[in-house]
């Protein structure tokens, strides 16, 4: 099947979906709004020592994006909302998983499993205050987290920079997938 045909296809007017499908693709963007901001903190001179350091960002980075999505989702009802985060992260662990083989990252070098990380990040962002977009504090604890996976280099800046350059671009490239997928 071309490209093409699945590309028209998904974008259908009025066609249902799955919230399986929905959830994948969401997840899909979620690990590519990961990776950029992954992308950009390396590019501002930031500094990675390992790939498994960069996985460890790429996980607290998608952490975070499904923190917001749990707060941003509101055409759900809470039965529906639980299993459609639980499929995205379901997903972004199976990528996860698949990224760590191909990258050969040694199981020794992996900090803490995806869905391990998830529930404590989502217990602890789940105490904030969420109003039309996330805290002050949920975005230090962010910085905090990845400060503790960036290598030395300016490694104090990491936290401030996310805060005022990064959530704001994340915010805004997730929630183009979620008007479209989700709160229609």
């Amino acid at each position: 099947m071309s490209i093409q045909r699945i590309h028209s296809g998904w974008n259908q007017k009025g066609k249902k979906r799955q919230i399986g499908q929905i959830a994948s693709a969401l997840a899909v963007s979620i690990w590519k709004i990961s990776k950029k901001t992954l992308l950009n903190l390396e590019n501002e001179g930031f500094d990675t020592d390992t790939w498994s350091d960069r996985m460890e960002i790429l996980k607290e980075v998608s952490c975070f994006q499904i923190y917001v999505v749990s707060n941003e989702v509101k055409a759900y009802e809470k039965e529906k909302k639980v299993t459609f985060i639980t499929d995205i992260a379901k997903k972004l662990n199976e990528t996860v998983n698949v990224n760590q083989v191909d990258l050969n990252i040694p199981e020794k070098d992996v900090k803490v499993k995806f869905v391990n990380l998830l529930n404590e990040r989502m217990e602890e962002y789940s105490e904030l205050e969420y109003v039309e977009e996330p805290s002050y504090k949920a975005r230090i604890i962010l910085g905090n987290h990845l400060m503790r996976n960036m290598g030395e280099l300016d490694n104090n800046w990491i936290r401030m920079y996310v805060i005022d350059q990064e959530v704001p671009k994340i915010l805004l490239s997730l929630r183009r997938p979620l008007a479209s997928l989700v709160n229609k």
